[in-house]
């Protein structure tokens, strides 16, 4: 695309740059070469009307000589050749108008013929200049087409990453909970029967949620609520949960699936650690442009912890970053027999959600 022709706005500053170089070269016709104001004028004007058309045209040619070639000869040479017909066709085109307007006047015809030199001076130096020009545009195109393919890949990198994130989050808790189920088919067909029906609902949220980002917090809850009962099956009375959130928290969109490694994470840290019935709270409150969440189980201290690689957990730090580009937004600790969650999620409008 031609950078000049591009929009009104670069037309028109290219032809107020024109108007000002006919105006001095107006001017310097009739203070230095003693011209008359008229003859002035038409000069200046044929000349400049010439080259701003040519201005344009060069663009074509312009576009074959790139600057990356290594033959630095070849562009040079490729250069000279194309200014030496720019300024001669500009030239010789000038004078034939100018001696077709002024046929009788031989002063004026010699007087231009004098002025070829700084002519030929003038003329390259112009072309020097739109060489510049238009090799500035270029190189700001080039620009900012690599920052934007910059960006965008470095969006499908961010993209492929919670993917891949995501993706490590079902297998983990599915096998889980196939593993549950197993051992329930022999001791207990029904509760296995049970838990693999809440499993199937489970996962088919999860699927429907596969190719979104966000989705509301009350469907979220649900799905968490679908996730605890199929726990539940298995442990009865030893696991109780309690979740509390107002009603101006039911619309908050919230990264899909963000919650459930967290009720994950108490249950393998509180209920399978515990000989002990266990109980599983959350609260979450709006705080300015935040959503508080917090999640807390009473665990066994005295237990030895069940092994793990704690990818669940890690997995929502990783996810935050990439979504909100910070760190803070998740933090946990230990207090007096208690396991504490807080995480932090920042509003945004354009969430694009299911409701």
């Amino acid at each position: 695309m031609h950078p000049i022709l591009l929009n009104r706005y670069n037309l028109t500053i290219y032809t107020l740059a024109w108007i000002f170089i006919l105006t001095i070269q107006a001017g310097v016709l009739v203070l230095y070469f003693g011209l008359e104001l008229k003859p002035a004028l038409a000069d200046s004007i044929v000349f400049n009307t010439i080259f701003f058309v040519m201005g344009l045209l060069i663009w074509y040619p312009l576009r074959y000589i790139p600057l990356s070639d290594r033959n630095s000869i070849t562009v040079f040479l490729n250069f000279l050749a194309l200014g030496i017909l720019v300024v001669v066709v500009w030239m010789s085109s000038g004078f034939l108008i100018m001696r077709q307007l002024f046929r009788g006047d031989e002063a004026l015809i010699s007087s231009i013929v004098a002025s070829v030199p700084y002519r030929i001076i003038s003329g390259s130096l112009l072309y020097i200049m739109l060489l510049l020009v238009y090799y500035l545009a270029v190189y700001s195109r080039n620009l900012k087409e690599r920052i934007q393919n910059e960006s965008k890949a470095q969006t499908m990198i961010k993209e492929a990453e919670l993917n891949m994130l995501r993706s490590q989050l079902n297998p983990h808790f599915l096998f889980n909970s196939l593993n549950s189920a197993s051992a329930l088919t022999l001791s207990n067909p029904g509760a296995a029967r049970e838990m693999i029906v809440k499993l199937s609902e489970f996962l088919r949220y999860s699927l429907k949620l596969a190719e979104k980002e966000f989705n509301i917090l009350k469907d979220e809850i649900e799905n968490i609520i679908r996730y605890l009962d199929i726990e539940k099956v298995r442990f009865g009375n030893k696991m109780s949960f309690e979740i509390d959130f107002p009603d101006d928290c039911e619309s908050y969109p919230v990264p899909n699936m963000i919650l459930q490694p967290l009720f994950e994470n108490a249950l393998k840290h509180g209920v399978y650690e515990s000989t002990g019935p266990i109980a599983i709270k959350m609260k979450c409150r709006r705080e300015n442009d935040l959503l508080a969440v917090t999640i807390t189980n009473n665990y066994d201290s005295e237990s030895p912890p069940r092994p793990g690689t704690g990818i669940g957990m890690k997995n929502i730090r990783e996810r935050l970053r990439l979504i909100y580009g910070r760190e803070d937004l998740m933090l946990s600790r230990k207090d007096d027999g208690i396991f504490i969650v807080n995480l932090f999620i920042p509003y945004h409008e354009d969430k694009d959600v299911d409701s």
